[in-house]
């Protein structure tokens, strides 16, 4: 008798435990819907440059070395402002000066390196191919980089995100009408990152202390900046 009692005691915890699961995953459903990504992009002219120029000078005397560096540096720093160039927009590097010796199996001492690197924003291209001739003539014998940018992508990037979202919504709808179905209202927006979108077209120079000054003329062009956007979209199917 004690042992029918029992049964019928662990058989009804054992209903009670899985027949409201049971009930849940007959009375819940998943949303019926279509999720798709949409990207666009804009190309848009630059208007301001990044110059990351450099000063090298040599010397077997340290001292006239970095006299030499003084000069050339101040010249540039000098055509910078002629140009127009904010004080907020030059950044000097940290000085650098080390020895130089020869590949030999005993080295020997060939003199001094002395380096320095300015880097100025130019936010008036027009006077970009002046400055860089000028800059040469003055000493510059190294150009690390030439950054092309946008100065306030703001505006665009909205307007490539909504660019975004229009394609999202024109694919999941053109997928919906292939499966006899429409969509509705949204039901999740993500906008993700675009690993390709830097905002920046970069060119690296790199000048010996040979180089005919005259070769650099109209040799870097603005181009376009590429603004980005990737959304994606899930929307409910009607």
């Amino acid at each position: 008798m004690k042992a029918n009692l029992h049964r019928a005691i662990a058989v009804f915890a054992f209903c009670v435990a899985v027949v409201p699961p049971l009930f849940a995953q007959n009375t819940w459903s998943h949303p019926r819907m279509i999720s798709v990504t949409g990207n666009a992009e804009i190309k848009v002219a630059p208007d301001e440059a990044t110059l990351t120029l450099g000063v090298d000078s040599h010397d077997r005397d340290l001292a006239i070395a970095k006299a030499d560096n003084d000069k050339r540096i101040k010249k540039l720093l000098n055509l910078a402002h002629t140009a127009g160039v904010e004080t907020k927009n030059i950044q000097t590097s940290a000085l650098t000066m080390g020895p130089e010796y020869s590949d030999e199996k005993i080295p020997k001492l060939l003199g001094y390196q002395v380096s320095q690197t300015v880097a100025l924003t130019l936010t008036d291209l027009s006077k970009y191919e002046e400055l860089m001739t000028d800059a040469l003539k003055a000493g510059v014998n190294r150009v690390d980089g030439i950054n092309f940018f946008v100065s306030d992508p703001k505006k665009y990037r909205e307007e490539a995100r909504l660019k975004a979202v229009q394609a999202a919504r024109e694919k999941a709808t053109a997928m919906a009408a292939q499966l006899g179905q429409s969509i509705g209202k949204p039901w999740e927006v993500t906008e993700q990152a675009d690993a390709e979108d830097n905002g920046l077209m970069t060119a690296n120079i790199t000048l010996g202390l040979r180089y005919q000054m005259p070769r650099m003329a109209a040799t870097v062009a603005g181009g376009e900046v590429t603004i980005r956007a990737l959304v994606r979209i899930s929307f409910l199917l009607e």
